[in-house]
């Protein structure tokens, strides 16, 4: 098996690990078959570690299979059925043994709405890496289960692993999955925990793969992320998660890494959506940790999360020479107090760039919080990047930074809204060194200078409560520097909503920031 714990996914900022985004008009994405659907018809069989026996037929909750192991293997290929569990802690390391078939998914979920807990403390002896292992499966929901306590070298907790489709995890949590104990220990780059991880290992590709609604957490990833989209994977949903409190990346798609065996034309996560999810505490003592991040994938859509307090709180870029991340949407999205940037997108390679790109209608606010050198947005090698109807106030008066020895050609900046912490629009910073090696010191001069942000104000955002840790990045019906000022015609994506799932555009023409207000 291959061993993905040795390969290092971290994002540095100076080395552009970004990855790709969606543009608007491909954005069918959502609608993702079978997504959210928990099967409850076809066989049942019962689980209960404190009543059960594994010789009992386990088909009656008053006759239970004792392990989760034995109910997942009474179950047959291509035939529907559910695995109930009782609650309690189950000291096992699980292999799902079956697929089930299109319409008649085989499900594992709690019983009677127990809280059911796999447990790999006394199961160290296993040789098995991960806590449950699905390999090549299809047509499989994994609902409402802990997984929890495994700590060792190339540990994982959910592991689905090969080719397969329509494969959904929700309502789990996985936390304590770690490469070590101590959280203070500085790892390498073969220091590496996958709390829940999808990688497509072959020509054909793991598809149709929703993952909603778990929490993972308190887990030491060293060189790894909290959960994780590799190689052959396509056609995703990951909604409504809460990833946090993780050493590295929170939530990460990733592409053209050599060890996961796909195909080179296919070894990248694409087209997928990342909707709603919360991602905060995420940071790494070496290097800058992106709250979501995408490297090397394609069309893929960031939208309506919300990260703060991560290493940074978006990156997009290609860690991989000659290769692009392409086709990505970053929009909606709620971003502040994050230790670097709001967004760092571009790749870092000299043969690489991010392309087709949008950033839009997200709200930026006091990132940075290291202080130093930095700011809200960060640009590394781009072609043909949109950045547009976005909120950009700083804690300081750096706004936009092209870093230095990269290049961004075909680069659209306008109808963005700045506001700085000095309140003066002579003291807004934008550092140009990566395309002309100019520093302009207020958005005019910027404007003057380069015919970008023709459009684009300073000005008081207009925030309901502006106030960190918990700012509400609402906008105020007074907040006349945002509502209805966008891109004039603005039309939304298929399925686009802003940060609070409301329609877009309410009135004729669209906010600025992540929220469209009804004023």
């Amino acid at each position: 098996m291959k061993k993905f714990f040795i390969i290092p996914l971290l994002f540095v900022v100076l080395c552009g690990c970004e990855k790709s985004a969606v543009n608007p008009e491909q954005d069918n994405l959502s609608k993702l078959a079978g997504k959210k659907t928990i099967a409850i018809t076809g066989l049942n069989y019962y689980v209960n570690t404190q009543t059960g026996n594994d010789a009992n037929a386990g088909t009656v909750a008053t006759s239970p299979l004792k392990t989760i192991q034995a109910g997942l293997n009474k179950t047959a290929e291509g035939v529907a059925a559910t695995v109930w569990v009782a609650g309690g802690t189950y000291n096992e390391r699980l292999n799902w043994p079956h697929s089930g078939a299109s319409g008649a998914p085989i499900t594992l979920t709690n019983y009677d709405s127990g809280v059911v807990i796999v447990d790999g403390s006394t199961t160290t002896a296993s040789t098995q890496n991960s806590l449950i292992t699905v390999t090549s499966k299809s047509y499989l929901r994994i609902n409402n289960i802990r997984f929890t306590n495994n700590i060792r070298a190339g540990a994982f907790g959910i592991y689905i692993v090969g080719s397969g489709t329509d494969v959904q995890v929700t309502s789990c949590k996985v936390y304590n999955v770690g490469w070590t104990t101590s959280p203070t220990t500085i790892p390498t780059s073969t220091d590496n925990a996958n709390p829940l991880t999808v990688v497509g290992t072959g020509a054909t590709s793991y598809s149709q793969v929703y993952i909603g609604s778990n929490e993972i957490y308190n887990c030491n990833t060293g060189y790894s992320e909290g959960l994780t989209l590799s190689g052959n994977v396509e056609n995703f949903l990951i909604e409504s998660n809460t990833v946090h409190d993780i050493p590295n990346i929170g939530i990460d798609m990733t592409g053209h890494y050599s060890w996961t065996g796909a195909p080179a034309a296919v070894n990248y996560a694409r087209s997928g959506n990342v909707k709603h999810n919360t991602v905060y505490n995420c940071v790494s003592q070496v290097a800058t940790s992106g709250g979501i991040y995408v490297d090397g994938g394609a069309n893929i859509n960031i939208e309506g999360n919300t990260s703060y307090a991560n290493g940074a709180g978006i990156t997009v870029g290609c860690e991989n020479n000659n290769f692009n991340a392409d086709n990505i949407n970053v929009r909606d999205n709620l971003i502040y107090n994050n230790k670097g940037g709001g967004i760092l997108i571009g790749s870092n390679q000299p043969a690489g760039k991010v392309t087709n790109s949008t950033v839009s209608n997200n709200t930026f606010f006091q990132n940075f919080s290291d202080g130093g050198y930095g700011g809200e947005i960060l640009i590394q090698n781009t072609d043909h990047l949109s950045f547009i109807n976005n909120i950009i106030q700083s804690r300081n008066d750096m706004e936009v930074i092209a870093l230095l020895n990269y290049t961004s050609t075909n680069l659209t900046m306008n109808y963005n809204n700045y506001y700085s912490a000095s309140g003066s629009a002579s003291t807004v910073s934008f550092d140009w060194g990566g395309i002309n090696g100019q520093w302009y010191g207020s958005l005019a001069a910027f404007t003057a200078a380069t015919g970008l942000e023709a459009n684009s104000t300073y000005a008081l955002p207009g925030f309901t409560s502006p106030s960190l840790p918990t700012p509400n990045l609402h906008l105020l019906s007074t907040a006349t520097a945002c509502i209805n000022k966008g891109l004039p015609g603005f039309t939304a994506a298929t399925d686009e909503l802003d940060i609070d799932s409301q329609t877009r555009v309410q009135h004729s023409r669209v906010d600025i920031g992540a929220d469209e207000t009804s004023y």
